[in-house]
C-alpha cells in the first residue's frame, strides 16, 4: 500500500469525530487561525433512523455500530456481550438513549480527590453549563444558551406508564426530583433528554455539523488511524489508512465532509494530536503506537516508544440487566426516547450518591419476549457505580483487528448483590397500587425466579453492557495512570487523550453529558485558558 506525507498543514489532529472530537473541534475552531483535522473511521452517510429519537435501537448492530463484543465473561457463565459504539461522525451520539445526567457531584470530587486536579464537580460545572441549552432552567447551576438543547421529558407528551412508573416510586417512599442535574440526584423524576420535537440532537447536530463550514476545519471520513507517529518523545503527527465507506439506506450526508485520496498517509500536526477515539479504540492505537506496557507489546513484536503500563488498564462500565412486564392494555406508542422516567437510588442507607439506577422503558427491551408479548414494559436495573475492573488489549499488530475487551461484569462480588437488589427494587416497583390496574403479569424473570439465589443466577445469565464504557486511559499522577490532570500523555509530548477513557470512574448515570464536560474543558487546557 502506498504512503503519502502529507505537509503540516495542520495545527492540530483529532483521532475519532465521537463526542468529544465533535466539541474539541468546534471549539478549537472558533479561532480563525487555528487548523483543524479531524479524522473519523465512519463514513460521511447519516442513516434517517439517526435523527429520529424513538428508533435508537435499530442503530445498534448497523453499518455506523463498530460492533465489539467482549471476551467471554467467568461471571456471565462465559457468554460475551455485545458492546456497540458509534462509527460515524458523531459517534455514539448517535447511538445513545438521550439522556442527559451529568452525574452526581461526587463523581468529579472523587476523581480530584485521587490526584486528577482540576476535575472537580465545581471545576466542571462552567463546561456543563457553558454547553447547555435547558428549556426549563432549575437555578444558576443550569445552563441556557449553549450548543446542546436540552429538554424536560416530562412536558413533551410523555408516555402515560413513564408518569405510573414515578408514581409507582414515590409510593414506595422515593423523593419525586424535578431534575437529576440539580442539588439532588437520590429519587425519581422526568429524564432531560438531549432531543427536541422527537429528534436526537446529539454531538453530530449540536457541535459538529454547524462548525463545518469553517474554512479552518477538515473532516476526513473513512480515514482509520493506525498509529501515531512519535519521533524522540513527541507525537508528531498520525499514521491512517483512507478507505471507502459506502453509504447504506435512506439518510443524508454530513455537509462539507468526505473521503481523501485512497491509500494510506502520514499527517503531521504542528501543535498537539488529540487522541479521542473512545475506551476501547484509543487504548488500542496507544498499543499499535507503542505505548503500553512493554509485557504486552514486545510478544505482538511492537517496539516499545513508552512504557506505560496503565494503557487498557481500570477499563469498566456500568452493568444491567432487565424485567419485562406485560400490559392490561396496548402500550401507546413513544414520541420521544422510550426512557423517560428514572429512579437513582443507594444500595443501602447512608451513601451520598447513587450507586443504583433503575429505568423504565416503555417497551419490550428483549426482542424474543417482545414478538410474543407487544404490550410490554420494561425496567432495567443498573449498578452505576460499579467496582469490577478490566482491559482492552490488541489482539494482534494487524491495526485493523478488533481488541480484545474485557469489563469483567460482576467480577467484583457486591456488583453481583447490588445487582440483585436492583431486581429486587425493581419488582417492588411493579408490584405497587400505581401499576396494578396496568400490569398483567411479569414476563421476566418469570415467576421461577423466587430466591435470592434463583435472581442471581438469573442476573449472571442476563447482565449485559450499559454502553458506558470507560477508565481505560486513566488520568492522574499515580504509576497506572495514563494521562495527566492536562490530559496529556505520560512521556509522550504534544499527545492528549481526550473521552471517556480518562475517566477514572465513570459517572453514576449515563455518560454522554460528562464526556462532552471534558472535552469542554480540555478545549480550554489546549487555548491555556484555564
Amino acid at each position: 500500500m502506498a504512503e503519502h506525507e502529507d505537509h503540516k498543514d495542520y495545527d492540530y489532529i483529532i483521532v475519532g469525530a465521537g463526542t468529544a472530537g465533535s466539541v474539541l473541534a468546534a471549539r478549537l475552531t472558533e479561532d480563525p487561525a487555528v487548523r483543524v483535522l479531524l479524522l473519523e473511521a465512519g463514513g460521511n452517510h447519516i442513516p434517517a433512523n439517526v435523527d429520529q429519537a424513538p428508533l435508537w435501537f435499530t442503530l445498534l448492530g448497523s453499518e455506523v455500530d463498530w460492533g465489539y463484543t467482549s471476551v467471554p465473561q467467568p461471571a456471565l457463565g462465559g457468554r460475551s456481550t455485545y458492546e456497540p459504539r458509534g462509527k460515524i461522525p458523531g459517534g455514539s451520539s448517535n447511538l445513545y438513549i438521550m439522556m442527559h445526567v451529568r452525574g452526581h457531584p461526587s463523581d468529579f470530587d472523587a476523581w480530584a480527590y485521587q490526584g486528577a486536579a482540576g476535575w472537580s464537580y465545581e471545576d466542571l460545572l462552567p463546561y456543563f453549563r457553558r454547553m447547555e441549552d435547558q428549556e426549563d432552567p432549575r437555578g444558576p447551576e443550569t445552563g441556557v444558551g449553549g450548543p446542546q438543547v436540552v429538554t424536560n421529558a416530562g412536558a413533551h407528551r410523555p408516555n402515560p406508564l413513564s408518569r405510573t412508573f414515578i408514581d409507582a416510586c414515590v409510593e414506595l417512599g422515593h423523593t419525586e426530583l424535578d431534575d437529576f442535574n440539580g442539588s439532588r440526584m437520590i429519587g425519581a423524576g422526568w429524564h432531560h433528554l438531549d432531543a427536541r420535537d422527537g429528534r436526537r440532537r446529539g454531538a453530530l447536530v449540536s457541535y459538529l455539523e454547524p462548525a463545518l463550514n469553517r474554512p479552518n476545519l477538515t473532516l476526513r471520513t473513512g480515514a482509520q488511524v493506525s498509529r501515531l507517529v512519535v519521533e524522540d518523545g513527541r507525537c508528531t503527527g498520525v499514521t491512517y489508512v483512507q478507505q471507502d465507506v459506502a453509504p447504506a439506506g435512506e439518510g443524508r450526508t454530513v455537509p462539507n465532509a468526505g473521503p481523501g485520496e485512497p491509500g494510506e498517509h502520514t499527517v503531521r500536526a504542528g501543535a498537539e494530536v488529540l487522541l479521542c477515539a473512545g475506551a476501547i479504540e484509543s487504548p488500542k492505537i496507544l498499543l499499535l503506537s507503542g505505548i503500553g506496557s512493554p509485557d504486552q507489546l514486545r510478544p505482538l513484536g511492537i517496539d516499545v516508544t513508552d512504557a506505560l503500563p496503565g494503557v487498557g488498564e481500570n477499563f469498566h462500565n456500568h452493568v444491567l440487566t432487565g424485567l419485562i412486564a406485560e400490559t392490561a392494555e396496548p402500550v401507546e406508542q413513544g414520541h420521544q426516547n422510550l426512557s423517560e422516567s428514572a429512579l437513582f437510588a443507594t444500595s443501602r442507607p447512608g451513601m451520598i450518591a447513587p450507586d443504583l439506577q433503575i429505568a423504565f422503558v416503555h417497551v419490550p427491551f428483549d426482542i424474543i419476549v417482545g414478538q410474543q408479548h407487544p404490550n410490554a414494559v420494561s425496567i432495567l436495573p443498573g449498578v452505576v457505580r460499579p467496582n469490577s475492573r478490566g482491559t482492552v488489549r490488541l489482539a494482534s499488530a494487524d491495526p485493523f483487528a478488533k481488541p480484545l475487551v474485557d469489563p469483567n461484569y460482576l467480577g467484583d462480588r457486591s456488583d453481583v448483590e447490588r445487582l440483585v437488589q436492583a431486581v429486587k427494587l425493581s419488582r417492588d416497583i411493579f408490584a405497587t397500587s400505581a401499576f396494578k390496574e396496568h400490569l398483567k403479569g411479569e414476563l421476566l424473570p418469570g415467576r421461577d425466579v423466587r430466591t435470592d439465589a434463583d435472581i442471581e443466577r438469573f442476573v449472571r445469565e442476563r447482565a449485559d453492557s450499559y454502553h458506558h464504557q470507560a477508565g481505560s486511559c486513566r488520568m492522574g499522577i499515580d504509576d497506572l495512570s495514563v494521562v495527566d490532570p492536562d490530559l496529556k500523555v505520560h512521556g509522550v509530548r504534544g499527545l492528549r487523550v481526550v473521552d471517556a477513557s480518562v475517566m477514572p470512574a465513570v459517572p453514576s448515570g449515563n455518560c454522554n453529558t460528562a464526556i462532552a464536560a471534558i472535552a469542554e474543558r480540555a478545549a480550554d487546557l489546549i487555548k491555556g485558558d484555564v
